[in-house]
Order: structure tokens, then C-alpha cells, then sequence
């Protein structure tokens, strides 16, 4: 009779389970051997992850692609506050792009957009997102997801063959390895020809006498699984009918000596249960095997060794484990891993929900409130919204936000349906997943990397971009780097015998150039003469690590009965905007500084205004300030006789930087003005500003406009620059009551929901008299918390 080297798990008192949990502890601080020094050097470089909501899955010709990319830190699942560099990617089936972008993150969050034009034909393909430092590490941190593309110009024939799906049948033991002779867990996989699973597929398992052994059945994702002890030397199929469909799969014979393993869920803590053979015990007997679990970050360990038993269970507590995956090896005493299983800890796991939406209906629009009360509002937090009618059939992911970051990163193969496991969970599911992860094998933390192949930084972690001037013979060795959309006036100064300067940080924006002046002796600007160069200047291309399952489309669009896709809405919405904000941007502008000013009057300039003053001296001498003006010094005093402080010289800012000399306004050009803020009570600068205050903005759009500024500057062309986001617009469709939009049609998408103080999230739609839609939603919040909903709202 066997006996466990435990007690029996159903009968396990407190003070051995006490006794276990113990020794899996403190065998973690007693292990500092190769083992876990070669695991600390492997993942002590830090690993960002990318999931990317799209606000579609499948799109017709002319329509826009909306994107929201999310970067979190892999270890704590937390939105990255350090990434700012993210590139999106679409290729077809041959790798050939067809649109790229960088785009910047703030907090972990980036959106962009790309439209299907005609340089897309009908078919599929692959949206990509990612960062440069996850070029580094042979893991699949970034975001993958198919697309189909439907161009409505081609021939889109509904008439196809449908051909009887070919059965690719997987036997996988669990942990690795079937022996012989003892009671071994296998898992099966049921695919068709394209990577889907099979439902409902039967099979028995017959050995060489044709005696049936035992049957099995797979659930909706073609997974199951079955126990069986094969006798050594014994030959074993498995015949598999699915439909009308059958098939014989002959099993890989069991192995004369080794080990397995099996694991089970009990609730609170899951028992794993090592088994060897008679002929395996002789002479793995008082040998010291470890049990190492990992998480991809963390790892402890646990010591194991047989006795004369054949079978050991060890107990270990959820509250043990780390939340999320959990990757179980045993090693033999030379370290070799020979058994591993995954386990999925749901404990720990955020996932946040919100309550019942309310809508309330206006003229034209339909106001739309989700509350989040478990929601922080006060804490950073980003939800994007997918908003599609009903009975749509263009929205269908494998992944959620909560599945592409706590499961696909740590397995080999693409998941199918996995946000299935991290909706409405209950037991079912949780059996459900751990059936999948049996049958994953080996994770994506391969040891033999983790021993041989420490990951070296390669490839930079990227904020912004980095500029690098080389000096050429130039007199002067302090710079000036003039404002950009995302950055103020800078002044550099080059210490003697070096030749270059580097500004790190920028974050220009599309066709945005960089502009330099020299400042000479006598602190007048003048166009120096440098060589710049730009770090990245192209957008990287990465390698998949897996391959992804081909998008199932429910409906075909066919192109010789289907009604007209849709108005041409978006050219139109496009330019009745831009002659809004034509006619409204003067006032909304003031509008606009008027808010971000405590105090002080604010003159905007206009073409007028930036060819009255020739110089900034005569500007702000009509302001009432005193001004001594020379070739190479600009004094400003007010005209006040008494101030608080005593100084009468007033406080000036240009670009938000504070100036401690006001020689550099000697060549300010009047043309790049913007606007001027005047406050002579210096409201806000305490005691320093009772002189006043005097702030300078200039715009980057209209710096160096004239060919006489260009004399005294150096303009570089930048070669690679952050899209910025674009304004979403959803086609206008002839009906929104025909099955043709109910399928395809997209009524809104908001890529950067934002709660209000009350925890909702509140956005408006059209009203186009539509009985009812879906919200597809996905986010972050709470310092690792998720969102992942599907929402039906139905109007009265």
C-alpha cells in the first residue's frame, strides 16, 4: 500500500498544514544557489506590457481605426508613469506595413487612430503596439490582435465552400511526462485547421486488445481531459468523433521511469501531488528535488524528497501564492527542471464594475451616465468606450484588458476566447482556465534561457526624443533652443574642449521642427551652425512570439446586394470643424487664458500687433514700464516709485521659464509672440513679484515665419515625431435601423473616459433614434484595479 508522505489533504489538521507552509518559506532564504541567482539576474531588468482596446475587430473601407494602447509595469500590473514612447503598427498577411505611428503615453495611456483607405484590400491583418524596451526580452510583452478588413470597392463574393474541419487532436500530460504504471492526469486538445477549438468533440481511449480504457469530452474551447495508468510497453489510440467527423490518434508510449504530477484546487489552497514508479523510486530515493514557484518577477521555493513512498502531496495556501499566474517547476538535484504546471490565483485580482447606466435624451443627443462606485476618482484612471449597436458583428476579441496582462504574457500559444476566464467569474470558469493551463505545458519562462541567457539592454528605454547637436565651428558656446508645443525656452551652455550638447525629454509633435540660435558674445542671437541628430528617428519593428488565430467573421458583407455603406459624414464633419473652429477660435482662445490666469490683462497678438513693435523694448515701454536699451543689455523697471520689497524690476517669464536675465529678449522676434500676460501686482509671486509680473508666450506655429528671423536661426527638420490624437468621427449611414448597420456600424468611441466627481462616466452620443446599443469597455484605475464590461443599454 502507498502511503503519502503527507497525510491525506481531506484529512490535514492546522498544525501540518502550519508545518508546510513553513518549510515552503523558509526555503526560499536557505536557496541562494545557481538556481536562484540565475532566476534574479534573468528578470531583475524591469518588463513593460501592452493590451490595446480597438474600437472594432472588423472595418469597412473609409472607416477609422480608433486605439487606445495601455503600458503597464508586468510585476505590479500598475499603469507605467514612465513610458512615453509607444508605436502602433498595422501589417498584412505578408508583414507589409500599411500604417505606423509613434504616439505619446501619459500615465501608461496613449490613443491614436488610422484609417482604412484604399490601400487596403479585403482581408486580414495584424494591429501591433509596443515599446522599444520591449525589444529586449524574449517574452510576449507587447500587444497583438488580428483584424479583418473589408474594402467595399472589391468583389466581396458570399458564396464559399465550407469544408469539413480537419481534427488536430494534443494529448499533453500534465507536468510533462506520462509514466507508466501509476496515475497519470492528461489533457486533450480538439482544433480544426485554423487554431479553433472543437466543442463537444468525444473520444474513448482503447488499448492494443481494442479494451476500452476510458472516454472523454471537450468542452465549448475543445479542451478536457482524462485519468489513466498505462502498463509499460503497452500501446494506446484514441478515437475521436466530432459530428460525422472521426478520427484515430495513436498516444505517445508512457515512460519506463520518471516522474509526474498533478495539481488540484481545494478552495483555499491547492495540492500538488508528485508520483513516481517503482522503477523510477530506487534511485531517485533520499534525493533532493526543489519545488520552485515563480511569477515571472518573484520566485520561492520548497524542498521535496522521496522516501519509500511513491506519491507526495504538498499543500500550499492561496494566500501563499502570488495573485495571478503561477509557474510550478521541479528541479532535480542538478537543477534540471523535469516537471512544470500553471496555476491561475484569481485571489487578489481587481477587477471593478460599474452599476446600471442611466440615459437622458436631448434635442439632438443622448447623454449616457455609467457609475463606477468602486471606482477612486481622485486617483488616476483612464476608461475607453466602444459604442456599437447591438446586434453587432464587428466586435469580437480574444483578449480583455485583464486576460492579455495577468495570463498571455506567461504561455506559449494564443489563448482562444481568453477574456471568457475574467467575465462574470464563478467555479465553472475557474475550473475551465485551470483545464487550459494544464494543457499549455512548458510556460514562456524558458529555463534554459533563464540559465544561459541574461537579458542585456539592447534596446533603449525611450522618453521622448533625444537630440544630439554636434558643434561646428561656432564662436559662441551657449545655445538657445527655442519653445516647442511640449517644451519651454531652454539655454545651453558647452563647457570648453567639448564639441556637442544633448537635450533629452522632447516630445514634438507631427510636422513640428526644432529651431536653434546662437548667443554671442554680446548676447545677441545669431544662426549657429550644428549638426543635429535625432535618437529614435525611425520606428522599430519587433518579432511575434506566437501566432495568432485567424479572426472568425459571423456575417459576410457582399458587395452586389449590400445597400450603400455610408454618407460621406467624415469629410464633412471635418470641414464644417475646421470652419468652427475658425470662427470661434479668437474667442475661445481668451477664453481659454483667461482660466489659467489668477490675475492680470492678457493681450493676444494678431498680424497687426506682431508688426507694430519691431522689438520687445517698445512693446512693453508702451506698457507702462521703464526701459534703457543697448546693444547688449535690456534693463525693465516699473514705473512705480514704492514696492513692497524695495526692487522695482518686475518679474518675466518666457515659455513659463522664470528669466534671471533679460538680455535674451534683446532678440526675442515680435512675430513669434503669442501672447502677454501683465499683472502689475504680481498676484500669486508673493513678495518678489511686487515689481509686477510680465509673462511671455510665444507659438511654435508661428515662430520664425519671415525669411530675416531665419538669418538668425538653425531649423531642423525632425525625422520622427508623436502623432497626435485625432478628433473620432462615426459615418453617417442611410438607415440605423438596417441589418447592415446593426452589423457593422460604429455609433461612438471614446478613447479617454474620464470619471467626474460623482463616479460616473458620462459622454454624449447623436440621437439617431437607435432602440438599442452596447458599450464595450475597458480601463484602468485604483493603482492596478481593471475594467472590463459589456453593457447593453435599451431606450424606452
Amino acid at each position: 500500500m502507498i502511503k503519502n508522505s503527507c497525510p491525506n489533504y481531506s484529512q490535514v489538521k492546522y498544525t501540518v498544514l502550519l508545518l508546510c507552509v513553513f518549510s515552503f518559506f523558509n526555503a526560499e532564504s536557505q536557496n541562494q544557489d545557481q538556481l536562484s541567482t540565475s532566476y534574479s539576474n534573468y528578470v531583475k531588468l524591469p518588463r513593460e506590457i501592452a493590451y490595446a482596446h480597438l474600437n472594432k475587430s472588423l472595418y469597412l473601407k473609409d472607416e477609422t481605426i480608433g486605439f487606445n494602447v495601455y503600458v503597464f509595469d508586468k510585476s505590479i500590473k500598475n499603469h507605467s508613469d514612465v513610458t512615453t514612447n509607444v508605436y502602433c503598427s498595422i501589417t498584412d498577411s505578408k508583414g507589409r506595413v500599411l500604417n505606423k505611428a509613434l504616439i505619446l503615453a501619459e500615465n501608461g495611456v496613449a490613443n491614436g487612430s488610422f484609417l482604412v483607405d484604399s490601400t487596403y484590400a479585403s482581408g486580414s491583418y495584424t494591429f501591433k503596439a509596443y515599446t522599444n524596451w520591449m525589444k529586449n526580452f524574449d517574452e510576449q510583452n507587447f500587444y497583438l490582435q488580428n483584424i479583418k478588413v473589408i474594402n467595399t470597392d472589391d468583389d466581396n463574393d458570399v458564396s464559399t465552400t465550407m469544408n469539413a474541419p480537419v481534427l488536430d487532436t494534443q494529448f499533453l500530460p500534465e507536468g510533462g511526462h506520462l509514466i507508466s504504471s501509476i496515475k497519470n492526469v492528461v489533457g486533450v486538445v480538439i482544433k480544426d485547421d485554423n487554431g479553433y477549438g472543437l466543442r463537444e468533440a468525444e473520444g474513448t481511449i482503447k488499448d492494443s486488445n481494442g479494451e476500452l480504457i476510458t472516454t472523454f469530452k471537450t468542452n465549448q474551447f475543445g479542451i478536457g481531459k482524462f485519468i489513466f495508468t498505462p502498463e509499460d510497453g503497452k500501446n494506446y489510440t484514441a478515437e475521436i468523433t466530432y459530428d460525422e467527423l472521426t478520427s484515430q490518434v495513436k498516444i505517445e508510449p508512457a515512460e519506463r521511469t520518471g516522474l509526474n504530477l498533478s495539481l488540484n484546487n481545494l478552495g483555499s489552497k491547492i495540492a500538488l501531488t508528485f508520483r513516481s514508479n517503482a522503477n523510477t523510486l530506487q534511485n531517485i530515493k533520499d534525493k533532493n528535488f526543489k519545488i520552485i514557484i515563480h511569477n515571472g518577477s518573484l520566485i520561492k521555493s520548497l524542498d521535496l524528497s522521496f522516501t519509500d513512498t511513491q506519491e507526495i502531496t504538498k499543500l500550499i495556501n492561496l494566500s501563499d501564492l502570488y495573485s495571478g499566474i503561477n509557474i510550478i517547476t521541479l528541479f532535480d538535484e542538478d537543477n534540471n527542471p523535469i516537471l512544470e504546471r500553471l496555476f491561475f490565483n484569481y485571489d487578489g485580482i481587481s477587477i471593478l464594475n460599474s452599476e446600471k447606466a442611466s440615459t437622458t435624451k436631448s434635442f439632438d443627443s443622448i447623454t449616457i451616465s455609467v457609475p463606477f462606485k468602486s471606482i477612486d476618482a481622485s486617483q488616476f484612471h483612464n476608461l475607453s468606450v466602444s459604442v456599437l449597436p447591438s446586434g453587432t458583428s464587428s466586435y469580437d476579441t480574444n483578449h480583455n484588458i485583464v486576460s492579455y496582462t495577468y495570463l498571455q504574457p506567461y504561455v506559449k500559444s494564443y489563448i482562444e476566447n481568453a477574456r471568457y476566464y475574467f467575465t462574470a467569474i464563478d467555479r465553472k470558469k475557474k475550473f475551465e482556465l485551470d483545464n487550459l493551463l494544464l494543457t499549455q505545458g512548458w510556460s514562456s519562462y524558458e529555463w534554459n534561457s533563464i540559465f544561459n541567457y541574461e537579458p542585456n539592454i539592447k534596446f533603449d528605454f525611450e522618453k521622448g526624443i533625444t537630440v544630439k547637436a554636434n558643434v561646428n565651428n561656432s564662436k559662441s558656446n551657449q545655445f538657445i533652443v527655442y519653445p516647442m508645443i511640449n517644451s519651454s525656452t531652454q539655454t545651453i551652455e558647452v563647457p570648453n574642449k567639448e564639441k556637442s550638447f544633448t537635450i533629452k525629454g522632447l516630445l514634438p509633435i507631427d510636422d513640428e521642427k526644432i529651431v536653434f540660435g546662437a548667443i554671442g558674445k554680446r548676447q545677441s542671437v545669431g544662426k549657429p551652425n550644428l549638426y543635429v541628430q535625432f535618437t529614435p528617428s525611425s520606428i522599430p519593428t519587433i518579432d511575434n512570439f506566437i501566432t495568432l488565430l485567424p479572426l472568425r467573421v459571423k456575417s459576410i458583407y457582399n458587395s452586389k446586394i449590400q445597400e450603400s455603406v455610408f454618407k460621406n459624414s467624415i469629410s464633412e464633419a471635418q470641414e464644417l470643424d475646421v470652419v468652427v473652429i475658425n470662427a470661434q477660435k479668437e474667442k475661445t482662445k481668451i477664453d481659454k487664458i483667461e482660466r489659467q490666469q489668477m490675475s492680470g490683462n492678457i493681450d493676444v497678438f494678431d498680424e497687426n500687433a506682431r508688426d507694430r513693435y519691431i522689438d520687445f523694448a517698445s512693446y512693453i515701454s508702451n506698457k507702462g514700464f521703464n526701459v534703457l536699451q543697448n546693444g547688449i543689455s535690456l534693463n525693465i523697471t516699473t514705473q512705480r516709485r514704492n514696492t513692497l520689497n524695495g526692487s522695482t524690476t518686475p518679474l518675466i517669464y518666457l515659455d513659463k521659464l522664470l528669466l534671471s536675465d533679460f538680455t535674451i529678449l534683446l532678440s526675442l522676434n515680435m512675430r513669434n509672440v503669442d501672447y502677454v500676460v501683465i499683472d502689475k501686482s504680481g498676484l500669486g509671486e508673493g513678495m518678489r513679484g511686487a515689481a509686477g509680473v510680465i509673462k511671455i508666450f510665444t507659438d511654435p506655429e508661428l515662430q520664425f515665419g519671415n525669411d530675416i528671423s531665419k538669418d538668425i536661426s538653425q531649423e531642423a527638420m525632425i525625422p520622427l515625431t508623436f502623432t497626435s490624437p485625432k478628433t473620432f468621427y462615426a459615418p453617417l449611414y442611410s438607415s440605423y435601423r438596417s441589418d447592415f448597420f446593426n452589423q457593422y456600424g460604429v455609433i461612438a468611441w471614446i478613447p479617454n473616459g474620464q470619471l467626474d466627481k460623482n463616479g460616473n462616466l458620462t459622454f454624449k452620443i447623436a440621437d439617431k433614434n437607435i432602440e438599442q446599443l452596447k458599450l464595450f469597455i475597458e480601463g484602468t484605475a485604483n493603482k492596478g484595479g481593471f475594467i472590463s464590461e459589456e453593457k447593453t443599454i435599451t431606450f424606452n
